[in-house]
Parts: C-alpha cells; structure tokens; sequence
C-alpha cells in the first residue's frame, strides 16, 4: 500500500474491486489513555491549531479529526465541543504499523 493506492483490493466474484469501505485509518486504535480538550472561540474550524496545542505540531490534525469523526471542521468544530485527544504513542505505533510516512 502506497499514496496512489490506499485501499485495500478485495475479490468480489472473481473480480477485483477495490475496498472503499476499509482502510488503514479504520484500523486506528487508542491503547493509551487520551486526553480532552474544550474547542474556544479561537480553534472553531482550526483543527491544526488544536493540533499545535496539543501536540507541538499541526501535523496530526487528521488524527484528531478521525478519533472524533469530524468530516468536515468548518462545520464539525464549534466552541464547547469537548474533543478526544489521542496520546501521541498511540500516533507514532500507528505509523508504524501501516508505514504511514511522516509529513513534513
């Protein structure tokens, strides 16, 4: 699995299809405890800045996104929102596991 190929191929009848019902990302666990963070006025739709507070970096955004089923941040993140924050070793075993490279 590369980024041109990120789901999973499955036989369906003798045909090959390719599994956009599963990937990677639904496999993401949380084996440590998280923490919580309480969306203000100035994280509405900002998810790499509630990433920044968290974990030092905007790179993990994604994951606060996925652990919180936000599918959209500009309507999904409002303030009061109490957001479930991964620890960050569930992150780095995560990459790990499925070779997710690192951004940059």
């Amino acid at each position: 699995m590369n980024r041109t190929n990120f789901y999973t191929v499955v036989q369906v009848d003798g045909t090959d299809e390719v599994d956009f019902l599963w990937n990677p990302l639904s496999a993401f666990e949380m084996s440590y405890a998280p923490t919580y963070y309480r969306v203000t006025a100035v994280d509405t739709m900002r998810p790499d800045l509630i990433s920044y507070k968290a974990y030092g970096t905007v790179r993990f955004w994604w994951v606060i996104c996925l652990v919180n089923q936000i599918d959209s941040p500009l309507t999904d993140i409002q303030p009061g929102t109490v957001l479930t924050i991964p620890s960050k070793l569930d992150i780095v075993n995560f990459q790990r596991k499925f070779r997710v490279r690192r951004s940059r």
